[in-house]
């Protein structure tokens, strides 16, 4: 006996018309479809054009921050901090006196605890000294300034300065510990 000739029959004639049935529905909804969603209309001379279908990405935007501005004339340095702190603590030093570098840490860490900006500004430099006098006024070291926004000198003390008196110079003029 033929095995091969006993397997292969003939596909029935009703499930070939039902096979061209489908695709016959099949390709009319797409036809449709497209129509519905995106085709053109019959009356064409009146109808918008239609914009792609893309998808926009999103635009993550970040509220802009306001520009800083500051008052003409500061030293370079003070403006700087100011830029990034509303108050700064300003301490300045000679830079080979004996107490002065005790000053100056007891002052950093006053505006690090009141959550102030912090300056350390060498006056042996003929420039930097020129910048704080026309700033400041005079001005013996070591001395410590509390500076605010636009850049109003709100407090100035002289000689050494405990890390408790700056801290509290700087909360009175407006540092808030984050």
């Amino acid at each position: 006996m033929n095995t091969f000739a006993a397997s292969t029959r003939r596909v029935p004639r009703a499930a070939l018309i039902g096979i061209v049935v489908l695709v016959a529905a099949f390709a009319l909804l797409m036809v449709v479809r497209a129509g519905v969603l995106g085709g053109s209309t019959s009356d064409s001379s009146t109808a918008a054009p239609s914009t792609p279908l893309t998808p926009t990405p999103a635009k993550h935007t970040t509220p802009a921050k306001p520009a800083v501005v500051l008052l003409p004339g500061l030293p370079t340095q003070v403006a700087h901090a100011l830029r990034y702190s509303k108050v700064v603590v300003v301490s300045l030093y000679t830079g080979s006196a004996s107490g002065d570098r005790q000053a100056v840490a007891s002052a950093r860490k006053g505006a690090r605890a009141a959550g102030a900006g912090f300056v350390a500004v060498n006056v042996t430099d003929d420039r930097k000294a020129g910048d704080i006098a026309s700033f400041a006024g005079a001005v013996s070291s070591p001395a410590m300034l509390v500076v605010t926004r636009p850049g109003r000198i709100m407090t100035t003390m002289e000689g050494n300065v405990d890390t408790a008196v700056a801290m509290q110079a700087a909360h009175n003029a407006g540092a808030r510990r984050r």
